[in-house]
């Protein structure tokens, strides 16, 4: 059985199997792949850095080898993760939960590329070779902005390497940006421009990465922060399996602090028991998690659901919103056990 399955052939969208989602760091032949517009022909050889009162500049790998290299554990993970668990499920691409992956990545520091930024600078503005047709744009690379604070964090890297390879073609061969984190449309691909300026971006993909209809946040507010998760990678949903003890295991992450626990419910959530976890190599790596339980005859849900150290925890009923974004309910799988 393939590790992926496809969810569009074009743009190509492939998502991951929940058995694979155990927390173990994956290979870019394993993980996700989710794209807006068609993978580009020819891959850029240079990046144009523009900031305003300097020089522009080109920045190739080569190059970007020479500064300092910071090798980082995260989860890459689509906003739309989840989409399908929503009722009714919203228009976009029917995630269910294979849109996120365990990775490690490597590259250099944005803000130690780009330091120091003129004090004038709101945002720094990131161009991909990926281009399309939108609505009512017409023909648009792709394109996603970071606020200056964010831009001048320790969080993204402008990326060469993952899981020790370089980077392929499918996942932004030569250079992309990742934002630890943050859910992955601010991770562009295919880098062609980096670009500092003074006066807010209005792009196409900025506007739409945004929660509408949602009670839990103001209209309108940007999809930043992962919602804090887990899931189940074994047993599978409608296993069955034999009475007696079994280890139920999956893996968790945050955007919004660090995994304090995982919880695990085997009566769809009427009780709870903690999970054994895995440490993790930094704040925004994925944790591994397992519980051992005694199953007896019968039909039963078993639920899992993460809390962080902010106390942000998994709901036990999805979060609704007009462009199915961040939607981290409680993940059920269901078991006959005989």
């Amino acid at each position: 059985m393939s590790d992926l399955y496809v969810l569009t052939t074009e743009p190509p969208n492939l998502g991951m199997r929940l058995a694979n989602q155990d927390g173990r760091l994956l290979s870019q032949t394993e993980m996700y792949m989710r794209n807006n517009f068609p993978i580009p022909d020819v891959a850029p050889t240079s990046i144009d850095v523009v900031v305003p009162g300097r020089p522009a500049r080109k920045l190739d790998a080569a190059e970007l080898a020479q500064y300092r290299q910071h090798t980082i554990q995260t989860v890459l993970e689509c906003a739309g993760n989840g989409r399908r668990l929503m009722d009714p499920v919203p228009s976009g691409a029917p995630w269910h939960l294979g849109a996120a992956s365990a990775i490690e990545i490597r590259g250099a520091r944005l803000n130690e590329v780009l330091a120091p930024l003129p004090p004038d600078i709101s945002e720094v503005v990131f161009t991909g070779a990926d281009s399309g047709t939108v609505e009512p744009e017409g023909q648009i690379p792709y394109q996603f902005s970071l606020s200056r604070s964010l831009a001048e964090s320790d969080a993204p890297l402008l990326v060469t390497h993952i899981g020790g390879e370089p980077l392929t073609r499918d996942h932004g061969a030569p250079v992309r940006l990742v934002v630890p984190g943050h859910y992955a449309m601010k991770s562009v691909k295919w880098l062609t421009r980096i670009e500092a300026v003074i006066e807010p971006f209005r792009g196409h993909f900025v506007a739409k990465y945004r929660y509408y209809e949602d009670s839990s946040v103001e209209d309108g507010a940007p999809v930043g922060l992962i919602q804090v998760r887990s899931v189940i990678s074994d047993p599978g949903d409608r296993d069955r399996l034999s009475p007696g003890m079994t280890t139920v295991r999956g893996s968790a992450w945050t955007g919004t602090g660090k995994i304090d626990k995982v919880e695990v419910s085997l009566d769809d959530g009427a009780t709870w028991q903690e999970a054994a976890l895995d440490g993790a190599e930094g704040d925004a790596a994925p944790v591994r998690w397992s519980y051992e339980a005694e199953l007896k005859v019968g039909a039963r849900s078993i639920v899992a659901r993460a809390i962080d150290s902010t106390g942000a925890r998994q709901p036990m009923a999805s979060r609704w919103n007009r462009n199915g974004y961040g939607n981290n309910v409680a993940h059920r799988v269901a078991i006959t056990v005989d």
